[in-house]
């Protein structure tokens, strides 16, 4: 449901099926390979498919976004000692996590019932939150929130997802906020459209002391041939012109904003975080963590040799976090 399309996703995850089943305890499977010398760890297992991260109160949580098949099983984890655990009354479907001041902020929802909502989840004492919100509940047809975070300006900025209920593509389906951005006050309140026509603004980081994040933006699946994907620096007010501009064409491009790097057609880019001057991004179906220069440059790779297609990348503490879909493993490297 949050690749490109709900099939993409199922389709990995089928892939993914046997070597879960025999990614046991006993036997897990071999540990990714970084480029930088550096060793990987093994963080947790007992997720399904890992979609985001926070780090807040000394712990480690993980979104989820469940199982593609079968009843809605995502939701919060808290990873620790090794072990992926559900918070009770955690949304079926989580595609985004943020810390600020001691709150845990959620997006997410039931695809099943088309019910969204964004969380804000207080008062951790070391196994639940004590205190929780709902500080913002979506329309009705709306197709879902994507990935969260904070700008320096304290407002909470969120993408739309395109059609996590009727497998929106390329339109012509309108639904509420898609193919934008969002930004709301910490509580919820004054609702602002940041930044429209990104056709599925996926994850986002904002570098330090800044309000302009850079956002995976996932391309076209049906209706053109090979679209790229792309990593984009949104800047408040601005158009990426999806539908109409997916860059196959780049004449129908004229007037909008461009995107900040182009990535090949497929690469499925999603997570993103920042550690010093460097952005950091998962690539779902390629298995790769690569990183680029925040001024512009070349990508290099700093993870490979994933047994299954990673979605949720965070970074903390000099540290990237990252999830294998289907196997359910978080792993991380230092940077």
């Amino acid at each position: 449901m949050l690749s490109r399309t709900a099939k993409t996703l199922g389709v990995a995850l089928a892939a993914s099926a046997g070597l879960a089943a025999t990614a046991t305890a006993a036997t897990p499977p071999p540990l990714p390979t970084s480029t930088n010398g550096h060793p990987v760890q093994l963080v947790a297992s007992g997720l399904s498919t890992p979609t985001s991260f926070a780090f807040g109160a000394g712990q480690v949580f993980a979104g989820d976004g469940g199982a593609e098949n079968g009843p809605p099983s995502g939701g919060v984890f808290v990873l620790k000692g090794g072990t992926a655990t559900k918070l009770a009354g955690s949304p079926a479907f989580v595609a985004g996590l943020a810390w600020r001041n001691g709150t845990l902020y959620v997006s997410g929802g039931s695809p099943a019932s088309g019910k969204f909502q964004l969380l804000a989840w207080s008062g951790w004492n070391g196994s639940a939150f004590t205190k929780r919100m709902a500080i913002y509940t979506a329309p009705k047809k709306f197709q879902g929130f994507n990935g969260l975070a904070f700008g320096a300006d304290g407002r909470l900025y969120v993408g739309v997802d395109v059609g996590l209920t009727n497998n929106n593509d390329h339109g012509p389906a309108k639904t509420p906020y898609v193919y934008d951005m969002l930004s709301f006050k910490p509580n919820g309140k004054d609702l602002k459209v940041f930044a429209t026509g990104i056709r599925q603004p996926w994850q986002m980081a904002f570098p330090t002391g800044s309000n302009s994040p850079f956002v995976s933006n996932l391309g076209q699946d049906t209706g053109a041939t090979n679209p790229p994907d792309f990593l984009l620096r949104v800047r408040r007010g601005q158009n990426y012109g999806f539908p109409q501009c997916n860059w196959t064409k780049p004449k129908l491009c004229k007037g909008f904003a461009k995107p900040f790097k182009f990535f090949a057609p497929h690469a499925d880019v999603m997570g993103v975080g920042i550690i010093g001057n460097r952005v950091y991004l998962s690539e779902f179906l390629s298995k790769l963590v690569v990183s680029t220069p925040i001024s512009g440059g070349p990508t290099k790779t700093l993870l490979s040799g994933f047994q299954a297609p990673i979605v949720g990348l965070g970074v903390h503490g000099g540290y990237v976090y990252v999830g294998e879909t289907g196997l359910g493993l978080v792993y991380r490297v230092k940077a």
